[in-house]
């Protein structure tokens, strides 16, 4: 319920019982875990009005495993065309395509980028992916003890979607920085400079590609075409602007929360070593049960929904984190349950089905098996550190972990 003093900011037409008068960010930062501070939504309705929901700006926030379906499902209603992360840290003119695209323009974007994203074209990158996890954990292994995202969370995924752009791995630890301020930044002014570094970076790079083109997922998108037009700038800016940040605060988000639930429950350690063809389910039920990502929608006309008046150009956020938490769509979801039916929407729905959901799920499965055949007693180290954010994304920044040998 708002205030008498909050109310007059808030648009007539949002009923007072929708009305969520809180900062969304530092509401899931109130307890030690934010899946649990996340989940208290759950014990109002379906769908709020929040007044502080995403950098600052107010959004309709869908609360429920449904109404985040259905915000996923229903692009006629919901559309992808603009979100409140773009408008913190980019140009009003920059889009991150595909995502931030309807159809039939969505389906043409994502049809330049498919071929390198099928399992197919997945298989080949996964040696390369359990090689850089093998060097990785070498490096650490026989010290029994680590930091887990400096030293392999945040690595793994951006390295191999750099070495899949062809871009030099001696910039990854740049990338990284920018990456990070980008997100979460301090101020607005640091995230959108951070935002034009990273744009100013990748307009030479295709530049230097168009000039001396050197790798395929690059000349894919340099020459692909929209209906009988060769894509323009901006476009080839949008699509590689976003495969050059899909590692961040995704893969490499959800990895943490995984092996701090590891290191937590050594029954579920010692079930998986001895069924390691258990780890494909432990998998899809991490991510359940781990979303770490709000995904943004406008209201593409004016309607209502769960009996919610809603009007064109207003903005939604789809926690993902909150739908796989739901009680109302799944029985004790804080409970890590392997022998869960696989059934969540970490990784989108319909068209806009994340299109590194392949590669996704075998990195977290190659890294679980490779962690859990080289280690045993898993756990987070003795006075070690537990840090983490929460902003449209949720996710682990240190993780202090040790173990034995195995």
């Amino acid at each position: 319920m708002a205030t008498t003093g909050a109310r007059s900011q808030i648009p007539a037409h949002v009923p007072d019982a929708a009305v969520w008068d809180n900062d969304f960010v530092s509401f899931l930062g109130e307890l030690d875990d934010p899946y649990l501070a996340g989940a208290r939504l759950h014990d109002g309705p379906p769908v709020i009005w929040a007044t502080n929901a995403s950098f600052g700006m107010p959004s309709w926030i869908f609360v429920s495993n449904e109404a985040v379906q259905e915000g996923f499902a229903n692009a006629r209603k919901f559309s992808s065309l603009r979100g409140p992360l773009t408008e913190a840290v980019m140009n009003p003119e920059w889009r991150l395509l595909p995502v931030e695209a309807d159809a039939p323009e969505h389906q043409q974007y994502r049809h330049i980028l498919r071929p390198f994203f099928t399992p197919e074209a997945m298989e080949r990158r996964f040696g390369q992916v359990q090689k850089l996890t093998d060097q990785l954990i070498d490096a650490f292994i026989e010290r029994g003890h680590c930091e887990f995202i400096g030293e392999f969370a945040a690595i793994l995924p951006n390295a191999i979607v750099v070495s899949m752009l062809g871009m030099p791995d001696e910039m990854l630890h740049q990338f990284l920085a920018w990456e990070e301020t980008a997100i979460h930044g301090s101020s607005h002014a640091e995230q959108l400079g951070a935002g034009i570094a990273i744009h100013d970076y990748l307009a030479d790079y295709i530049a230097e590609q168009t000039r001396n083109p050197t790798n395929d997922l690059m000349q894919a998108i340099l020459n692909g075409r929209m209906n009988d037009r060769p894509i323009d700038d901006a476009e080839k800016l949008g699509l590689v602007y976003l495969l050059f940040i899909a590692g961040l605060d995704t893969v490499f988000s959800s990895m943490g929360w995984i092996m701090k639930c590891l290191a937590t429950d050594q029954a579920l350690q010692d079930r998986l070593r001895r069924n390691p063809q258990d780890i494909p389910a432990a998998v899809e039920e991490f991510t359940r049960a781990f979303g770490v990502s709000a995904p943004s929608r406008i209201v593409a006309e004016d309607l209502e929904f769960h009996g919610v008046p809603m009007k064109k150009g207003e903005h939604i956020l789809l926690p993902t984190y909150l739908a796989g938490r739901d009680p109302s769509a799944f029985t004790n979801p804080h409970v890590i349950d392997i022998d869960r039916k696989p059934r969540h929407v970490t990784f989108g729905l319909g068209p806009h089905v994340c299109l590194g959901i392949h590669l996704a799920k075998r990195e977290m499965r190659i890294m679980i098996e490779t962690f859990l055949s080289r280690t045993k007693n898993l756990r987070l180290a003795d006075g070690g550190r537990y840090e983490f954010h929460a902003s449209n994304t949720i996710g682990i920044d240190v993780l202090d972990l040790a173990w034995d040998p195995a």
